[in-house]
């Protein structure tokens, strides 16, 4: 991941625009971090260059909306962004060999409940059986 912007780089120009509009509007680090729902220590890191707190990808998605909410930027600006941070173009999802799989599990119980429940079921057939001998009690 990238330590810090270089100082002609995409990124660098955006956290530039991104940090004088919100100095231009007035609004503090805390203000942006509940306008944004980012951590303000989040955007104090963006705004020093440091993006290595989150995958690229996370910190590409916040400095979008970031910019979105700020009016700053264009979309060729935030794609040589995205370039700079290696962020993919959507996320991955990545199959685990490792992973068990359904039939694995299914193989793996004994029974079909789980240990961790049987409590709850016989709290539940206690409770099932009290009230049938309630209701029988008030039908006679």
């Amino acid at each position: 991941m990238t330590d810090e912007v270089s100082p002609g780089g995409s990124l660098a120009q955006l956290v530039r625009k991104l940090k004088n509009e919100r100095l231009n509007r007035q609004l503090s680090i805390e203000e942006m971090s509940q306008i944004v729902n980012f951590s303000a220590a989040h955007i104090e890191k963006v705004e020093a260059g440091d993006f290595t707190f989150l995958p690229p990808l996370y910190v590409f998605s916040f400095l979008r909306k970031y910019a979105a909410e700020l009016g700053v930027g264009d979309e060729q600006l935030l794609a040589q962004c995205r370039n700079e941070l290696n962020a993919p173009d959507r996320p991955s999802l990545q199959y685990d060999a490792a992973a068990p799989t359904e039939s694995d599990r299914a193989s793996s119980h004994s029974s079909i409940l789980p240990i961790d429940n049987w409590k709850s079921l016989a709290v539940l057939a206690v409770l099932l059986i009290l009230a049938a001998v309630l209701l029988f009690s008030l039908a006679r």
